[in-house]
Protein backbone atom coordinates (compact mmCIF):
# COMPACT_ATOMS: atom_id res chain seq x y z
CA UNK A 1 0.00 0.00 0.00
CA UNK A 2 1.96 2.59 -1.27
CA UNK A 3 1.91 6.02 0.76
CA UNK A 4 1.76 9.80 -0.12
CA UNK A 5 5.35 11.82 -0.90
CA UNK A 6 5.54 14.62 0.37
CA UNK A 7 9.34 16.54 -0.17
CA UNK A 8 9.46 20.10 1.30
CA UNK A 9 11.35 22.69 0.16
CA UNK A 10 14.89 21.77 1.54
CA UNK A 11 17.55 21.48 -1.24
CA UNK A 12 20.27 21.10 1.20
CA UNK A 13 18.57 18.19 2.54
CA UNK A 14 17.81 16.31 -0.41
CA UNK A 15 19.37 12.99 -0.66
CA UNK A 16 22.34 12.63 -3.16
CA UNK A 17 21.92 10.75 -6.44
CA UNK A 18 23.00 7.09 -5.61
CA UNK A 19 26.91 6.51 -5.76
CA UNK A 20 28.33 3.25 -5.86
CA UNK A 21 29.89 2.83 -2.03
CA UNK A 22 33.28 1.92 -4.12
CA UNK A 23 33.73 5.24 -5.53
CA UNK A 24 33.39 6.84 -2.12
CA UNK A 25 36.85 8.53 -0.98
CA UNK A 26 38.52 6.60 0.82
CA UNK A 27 40.56 9.37 2.43
CA UNK A 28 39.55 9.15 6.08
CA UNK A 29 40.54 5.61 7.05
CA UNK A 30 41.46 4.77 10.14
CA UNK A 31 37.28 3.41 10.67
CA UNK A 32 36.09 6.93 10.14
CA UNK A 33 34.05 8.18 7.42
CA UNK A 34 34.13 11.92 5.96
CA UNK A 35 30.19 13.87 5.92
CA UNK A 36 29.99 13.62 2.92
CA UNK A 37 30.73 10.00 2.10
CA UNK A 38 28.23 9.87 4.99
CA UNK A 39 25.73 11.72 3.39
CA UNK A 40 26.03 10.01 -0.10
CA UNK A 41 25.79 6.65 2.01
CA UNK A 42 22.45 8.01 3.51
CA UNK A 43 21.54 9.25 0.26
CA UNK A 44 21.71 5.90 -1.33
CA UNK A 45 19.90 4.18 1.90
CA UNK A 46 16.73 6.15 1.83
CA UNK A 47 16.57 4.94 -2.19
CA UNK A 48 16.98 1.93 -1.16
CA UNK A 49 14.08 2.48 1.06
CA UNK A 50 11.72 3.95 -0.97
CA UNK A 51 11.98 0.89 -2.99
CA UNK A 52 11.80 -1.39 -0.71
CA UNK A 53 8.63 -0.10 1.21
CA UNK A 54 6.75 -0.01 -2.02
CA UNK A 55 6.11 -4.09 -0.93
CA UNK A 56 6.11 -3.20 2.60
CA UNK A 57 8.20 -5.82 3.92
CA UNK A 58 10.92 -4.73 6.44
CA UNK A 59 14.33 -3.73 5.01
CA UNK A 60 16.80 -5.78 7.23
CA UNK A 61 20.26 -4.77 8.26
CA UNK A 62 22.27 -7.36 6.16
CA UNK A 63 21.10 -6.37 2.88
CA UNK A 64 21.30 -2.69 3.49
CA UNK A 65 25.00 -3.45 4.25
CA UNK A 66 25.16 -5.82 1.32
CA UNK A 67 23.50 -3.92 -1.23
CA UNK A 68 24.04 -0.49 -0.01
CA UNK A 69 27.02 0.49 2.10
CA UNK A 70 29.06 -2.52 1.41
CA UNK A 71 32.74 -2.07 2.76
CA UNK A 72 31.31 0.78 4.70
CA UNK A 73 28.81 -1.41 6.97
CA UNK A 74 31.01 -0.61 10.03
CA UNK A 75 29.29 3.06 9.71
CA UNK A 76 26.02 1.25 9.47
CA UNK A 77 24.71 3.35 12.58
CA UNK A 78 25.81 6.89 11.95
CA UNK A 79 24.33 6.42 8.50
CA UNK A 80 21.39 5.30 9.20
CA UNK A 81 20.82 8.05 11.68
CA UNK A 82 21.86 10.37 8.82
CA UNK A 83 19.33 8.80 6.54
CA UNK A 84 16.25 8.94 9.37
CA UNK A 85 17.36 12.55 9.72
CA UNK A 86 16.83 12.88 6.01
CA UNK A 87 13.70 10.85 5.61
CA UNK A 88 11.89 12.36 7.85
CA UNK A 89 12.69 16.11 7.18
CA UNK A 90 12.40 15.72 3.17
CA UNK A 91 9.51 12.70 2.61
CA UNK A 92 7.55 13.07 5.81
CA UNK A 93 8.92 9.41 6.72
CA UNK A 94 10.55 8.19 9.63
CA UNK A 95 12.66 5.01 9.99
CA UNK A 96 11.81 2.81 13.10
CA UNK A 97 13.45 -1.06 14.16
CA UNK A 98 11.19 -3.41 14.69
CA UNK A 99 10.91 -5.61 17.92
CA UNK A 100 13.36 -8.52 15.81
CA UNK A 101 16.43 -6.47 15.91
CA UNK A 102 18.05 -5.57 12.85
CA UNK A 103 14.89 -5.02 10.67
CA UNK A 104 13.30 -1.68 9.76
CA UNK A 105 10.13 0.02 8.40
CA UNK A 106 9.13 3.25 7.56
CA UNK A 107 6.68 5.07 9.21
CA UNK A 108 5.24 8.22 7.79
CA UNK A 109 4.92 10.69 10.51
CA UNK A 110 2.68 13.41 8.87
CA UNK A 111 0.23 10.87 8.96
CA UNK A 112 0.43 9.45 11.72
CA UNK A 113 0.05 13.48 13.25
CA UNK A 114 -2.64 14.02 10.73
CA UNK A 115 -4.82 10.85 10.45
CA UNK A 116 -8.27 11.13 8.31
CA UNK A 117 -11.23 8.55 9.17
CA UNK A 118 -11.04 7.80 5.45
CA UNK A 119 -7.72 7.50 5.04
CA UNK A 120 -6.44 5.75 8.27
CA UNK A 121 -3.26 3.48 6.21
CA UNK A 122 -2.53 5.77 3.73
CA UNK A 123 -3.21 7.42 0.44
CA UNK A 124 -4.08 4.82 -2.40
CA UNK A 125 -3.14 5.48 -5.90
CA UNK A 126 -5.50 3.16 -7.46
CA UNK A 127 -8.81 1.02 -7.62
CA UNK A 128 -7.18 -2.13 -6.11
CA UNK A 129 -5.38 -0.12 -3.23
CA UNK A 130 -8.42 1.63 -2.23
CA UNK A 131 -10.21 -1.66 -1.71
CA UNK A 132 -6.64 -3.21 0.08
CA UNK A 133 -6.32 -0.37 2.66
CA UNK A 134 -10.36 -0.99 3.42
CA UNK A 135 -10.22 -4.69 3.87
CA UNK A 136 -7.10 -3.85 6.03
CA UNK A 137 -8.86 -1.30 8.11
CA UNK A 138 -11.86 -3.38 8.75
CA UNK A 139 -9.79 -6.53 9.91
CA UNK A 140 -7.59 -4.49 11.97
CA UNK A 141 -10.86 -2.60 14.02
CA UNK A 142 -12.40 -6.14 14.17
CA UNK A 143 -9.90 -6.95 16.01
CA UNK A 144 -9.21 -4.01 18.17
CA UNK A 145 -13.39 -4.23 18.96
CA UNK A 146 -13.21 -7.70 19.84
CA UNK A 147 -10.65 -7.01 22.92
CA UNK A 148 -7.34 -6.71 20.41
CA UNK A 149 -7.48 -10.44 19.90
CA UNK A 150 -9.47 -12.59 17.32
CA UNK A 151 -9.94 -16.02 17.26
CA UNK A 152 -10.05 -17.82 13.55
CA UNK A 153 -13.56 -18.70 14.29
CA UNK A 154 -15.10 -15.57 14.97
CA UNK A 155 -12.73 -13.99 12.08
CA UNK A 156 -13.96 -16.32 9.77
CA UNK A 157 -17.21 -15.44 10.13
CA UNK A 158 -16.74 -11.66 10.18
CA UNK A 159 -15.14 -12.12 6.59
CA UNK A 160 -18.36 -13.15 5.43
CA UNK A 161 -20.02 -10.42 6.76
CA UNK A 162 -17.43 -8.39 4.28
CA UNK A 163 -18.43 -10.83 1.37
CA UNK A 164 -15.08 -12.49 1.80
CA UNK A 165 -15.28 -16.39 2.41
CA UNK A 166 -11.94 -17.63 2.93
CA UNK A 167 -12.90 -21.04 2.86
CA UNK A 168 -13.74 -20.84 -0.90
CA UNK A 169 -11.08 -22.22 -3.64
CA UNK A 170 -11.92 -19.08 -5.67
CA UNK A 171 -10.08 -16.02 -6.03
CA UNK A 172 -11.90 -12.98 -4.74
CA UNK A 173 -13.29 -10.97 -7.81
CA UNK A 174 -11.11 -7.85 -5.92
CA UNK A 175 -8.95 -9.51 -3.60
CA UNK A 176 -7.81 -12.21 -5.35
CA UNK A 177 -5.96 -15.24 -2.93
CA UNK A 178 -7.94 -13.73 0.33
CA UNK A 179 -6.13 -16.43 2.14
CA UNK A 180 -2.90 -15.55 1.11
CA UNK A 181 -2.93 -12.35 1.29
CA UNK A 182 -3.87 -11.65 4.58
CA UNK A 183 -2.35 -15.33 6.55
CA UNK A 184 1.09 -14.42 4.08
CA UNK A 185 1.14 -10.81 3.03
CA UNK A 186 -0.33 -8.84 5.56
CA UNK A 187 2.23 -11.12 8.12
CA UNK A 188 4.78 -10.00 6.52
CA UNK A 189 4.21 -5.98 6.06
CA UNK A 190 3.91 -6.16 9.50
CA UNK A 191 0.15 -5.58 9.67
CA UNK A 192 -1.02 -8.77 11.18
CA UNK A 193 0.43 -11.12 13.64
CA UNK A 194 -1.15 -14.42 13.66
CA UNK A 195 -0.14 -17.30 15.96
CA UNK A 196 -1.62 -20.74 16.58
CA UNK A 197 -3.18 -21.54 19.52
CA UNK A 198 -2.57 -25.17 20.63
CA UNK A 199 -4.64 -24.68 23.78
CA UNK A 200 -7.83 -25.16 22.54
CA UNK A 201 -9.15 -28.38 20.19
CA UNK A 202 -8.65 -28.30 17.36
CA UNK A 203 -6.03 -25.72 17.58
CA UNK A 204 -6.88 -22.39 15.75
CA UNK A 205 -5.23 -18.90 14.91
CA UNK A 206 -5.55 -16.05 17.11
CA UNK A 207 -5.16 -12.99 15.22
CA UNK A 208 -3.43 -9.49 16.70
CA UNK A 209 -2.48 -6.25 15.10
CA UNK A 210 1.13 -6.30 13.71
CA UNK A 211 4.12 -3.93 14.75
CA UNK A 212 3.09 -1.64 11.43
CA UNK A 213 -0.02 -1.57 12.41
CA UNK A 214 1.12 -0.70 16.32
CA UNK A 215 2.96 2.57 14.77
CA UNK A 216 0.87 3.59 11.93
CA UNK A 217 -2.42 3.51 13.06
CA UNK A 218 -4.30 5.37 16.13
CA UNK A 219 -6.67 3.22 18.34
CA UNK A 220 -8.43 6.31 18.71
CA UNK A 221 -8.81 6.94 14.65
CA UNK A 222 -10.10 3.31 14.79
CA UNK A 223 -12.28 3.94 17.52
CA UNK A 224 -14.04 7.26 16.22
CA UNK A 225 -14.34 5.26 12.74
CA UNK A 226 -16.77 2.77 14.38
CA UNK A 227 -18.51 4.97 15.81
CA UNK A 228 -19.16 6.75 12.69
CA UNK A 229 -20.50 3.09 10.92
CA UNK A 230 -23.11 2.73 14.55
CA UNK A 231 -24.49 6.29 13.47
CA UNK A 232 -23.89 9.80 15.07
CA UNK A 233 -25.48 8.90 18.28
CA UNK A 234 -22.46 6.53 19.24
CA UNK A 235 -19.62 7.99 21.00
CA UNK A 236 -16.27 6.59 20.77
CA UNK A 237 -16.91 6.68 25.30
CA UNK A 238 -19.85 4.32 24.68
CA UNK A 239 -17.42 1.33 23.77
CA UNK A 240 -15.72 1.51 27.48
CA UNK A 241 -13.22 -1.76 27.27
CA UNK A 242 -11.85 0.34 23.89
CA UNK A 243 -11.88 3.68 25.29
CA UNK A 244 -9.86 2.23 28.48
CA UNK A 245 -7.22 1.56 26.25
CA UNK A 246 -7.25 4.76 24.00
CA UNK A 247 -6.77 6.61 27.13
CA UNK A 248 -4.53 4.04 28.69
CA UNK A 249 -2.06 4.28 25.30
CA UNK A 250 -2.33 8.47 24.91
CA UNK A 251 -0.87 8.48 28.47
CA UNK A 252 1.97 6.03 27.76
CA UNK A 253 2.82 8.06 24.80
Amino acid sequence: MPRRRIVEDSSDEEPSQSQPASQLSQSQGGGEISDQDKKVLAGNVCNYFLVSDCKKIPAKRSDIVKSVLKDHGRHFKEVMAEANRIMERVYGYKVVELEKKNQFIMINTLMMNNQDDDNLLLAPTSNSEVANIGLVTAILAGIFMSGQVMQEGPMREYLKKLGIDIDSREEHPTFGNVTRYIHQDLVRQQYLQITLNKDVEPPSNEYRWGERAHKELSKKDILELVCKVYGNQTRPEDWVAQWKIVKKEEKES
